[in-house]
């Protein structure tokens, strides 16, 4: 398995993808702080890595919106999300890059805020076998990375608001 930036991934057609029980181990902590649930949001979801793990933890969700360009990945975390019975909310948005305030401040109004913003943006321009050019984050696809931190910036300000 290689390793990359302290966590262990591995690579699939080219693609690289963190290990569920790595991701698993560095949400743990959350599984005390959340035993009534989770409302979170998840950005560039794949297949749902970051579910799977809090699921192993016995955390359970309130409310996950996923947002994931791919409908065969987004088909697949709708897959596991009935297969295991889950009891919260699923909603998914088809691309990041179209998340706006107005669908954030919405969200937020009806859930009550996210208790965790995940999200790992495409790497093809970075790092790994995949690496189409070395554009680093400037890249098409890697460019991505600055949409998570605008939707992170949207999320905060909006939860800041008084009522």
């Amino acid at each position: 398995m290689p390793k990359k930036d302290g966590l262990f991934c591995h690579s699939v057609d080219g693609v690289n993808f963190f290990q569920v029980d790595t991701v698993a181990y560095h949400l743990s902590v959350l599984k005390d702080l959340f035993p009534g649930g989770i409302n979170m949001l998840s950005l560039f979801s794949g297949i749902g890595d970051a579910e799977v793990a809090l699921h192993k933890l016995v955390v359970p969700f309130k409310t996950v919106v996923s947002v994931e360009k791919s409908e065969v990945n987004r088909n697949i975390v709708q897959g596991w999300w009935e297969q295991t019975n889950q009891k919260g909310t699923l909603i998914d948005f088809d691309d990041v890059p179209r998340v706006d305030g107005d669908q954030l401040q919405q969200l937020i109004s009806n859930i009550g805020g996210f208790d965790l913003v995940i999200g790992g943006c495409p790497c093809n321009n970075l790092a790994g076998s995949n690496r189409d050019h070395r554009d680093g984050p400037e890249g098409k696809e890697s460019s991505l990375f600055y949409d998570y931190f605008r939707i992170l910036d949207l999320v905060k300000c909006i939860m800041a608001k008084p009522n």
